[in-house]
């Protein structure tokens, strides 16, 4: 049982919410606006909300921008109407946990409420909870390993022929283990790379470092390649820039905000200090790339590419039709312009010369396993595929040989 905060201002949906919810022997509160859900959030305590993104005054993103500040834990599931889908993921990158479309059914609602407790519980319980602990009480898992290394060790009897036993699975399990890493580095090549972000927004090859933009920690972070390793050279913290993409240009960095909805130019120091703010082509900028001459935008909720001139002004030069729902990320070899869409988690080739005509579509391998929303993309000068996915403190590598063709 959970205790689960309702915010909507329907009275009809809080009751039919509130009936379903009953049914598992939740306990459930209910407000219809944002200050009363700030101000239960801050003074009871709740495991879950269910948040409309409808709201008078304050509209659900705003309420779950202020929740996030105040508990960083708290899970909330996003109640969306017909049509919301960039409203979902926009939410999503904020840190909501699910979202849900109107109208649902009651067991799919009971799923997601309950799927996101035990999300919460293993939080708090589990490996979540010990790197909590260790931000809260860094010298509690000191205290905790030397607890553990103080315990005397048993050793336990094992019999010759077990042992034997044992030893030949092992030795079996690392053949079979090396040939099959063998076999799938020299087909596909792929590989990723561990990163302190899991909230990554924007990735960009540039100056010979991988830029990449983290939304929640509002951080830009420099990477190199370094004899086979992806290495961290420089963190940059930029509080109240919302990130959804960056681009390395001509010895400066270019970021996006969707919710200033602004295109903000950096200087290359050790502070990324702002040269100037342009406003977006469109209301919702979700990602850029520079191509050596022209910098591009695209627009999740417009589904458009624009190109910019690297004028005083950013001038746009053109606009194309997105082929993806969101698109999210942008490259462009001077014959064919790629795109990848966070909606389907498709990868876009367009033929730049005839028109921006559709050619290909791509579905990544193992994205369905991964189960998390594409969130970055970009292309290196090798051709190399870059991907990232909201959540998931990895970058993936891939060659375009492992792309899957799909319709487009």
């Amino acid at each position: 049982m959970a205790k689960i905060l309702v915010v909507d201002d329907e009275p009809d949906m809080i009751w039919a919410i509130t009936n379903v919810l009953l049914t598992e022997n939740h306990s459930v509160l209910s407000v219809n606006s944002g200050e009363d859900a700030l101000k239960t959030v801050q003074e009871t305590v709740v495991d879950l909300v269910l948040l409309d993104f409808r709201l008078p005054g304050m509209d659900g993103i705003q309420i779950l921008e202020k929740i996030k500040q105040l508990k960083p834990e708290l899970p909330v599931i996003m109640v969306t109407g017909y049509g919301g889908i960039e409203e979902a993921i926009q939410s999503i990158k904020l840190g909501a946990l699910h979202y849900i479309q109107k109208p649902f059914d009651n067991d799919h609602l009971l799923d997601i409420v309950n799927k996101s407790i035990n999300i919460d519980s293993l939080k708090k319980e589990g490996l979540f909870g010990k790197r909590l602990l260790e931000k809260i009480d860094p010298q509690s898992l000191v205290r905790e390993s030397s607890s553990a290394q103080t315990k005397p060790f048993k050793p336990v009897a094992v019999k010759k022929s077990m042992r034997a036993a044992l030893v030949t699975m092992l030795l079996f399990l690392a053949v079979a283990a090396g040939l099959f890493s063998y076999v799938l580095y020299n087909r596909q090549k792929d590989r990723f790379f561990v990163v302190p972000s899991a909230r990554i927004s924007g990735l960009s090859w540039g100056g010979g470092s991988l830029w990449v933009s983290d939304w929640f920690s509002q951080t830009v972070q420099q990477y190199q390649l370094r004899g086979g390793d992806l290495v961290l050279t420089a963190n940059y913290n930029l509080p109240g820039i919302h990130f959804t993409g960056v681009a390395y240009a001509d010895g400066f960095l270019y970021t996006c905000d969707s919710w200033k909805k602004e295109i903000i130019k950096h200087y290359l120091d050790n502070k990324l200090s702002e040269v100037q703010r342009y406003p977006s082509p469109g209301s919702n900028p979700s990602g850029l790339y520079f191509d050596g001459k022209y910098l591009w935008s695209c627009d999740g909720s417009m589904r458009k590419i624009y190109q910019h001139a690297l004028d005083p002004d950013l001038t746009v030069l053109s606009a194309y039709s997105s082929p993806g729902e969101f698109p999210i990320g942008l490259y462009h070899d001077k014959m064919q312009f790629w795109s990848a869409s966070a909606v389907g988690m498709k990868i876009f080739v367009n033929n730049f010369q005839e028109r921006f005509r559709p050619e290909k579509a791509y579905s990544i391998p193992h994205s369905a396993e991964i189960a998390q929303q594409l969130s970055a993309f970009t292309m290196d000068e090798n051709g190399k595929v870059w991907i990232a996915y909201e959540g998931v403190n990895k970058i993936f590598e891939k060659t375009q040989g492992s792309l899957e063709e799909t319709a487009l």
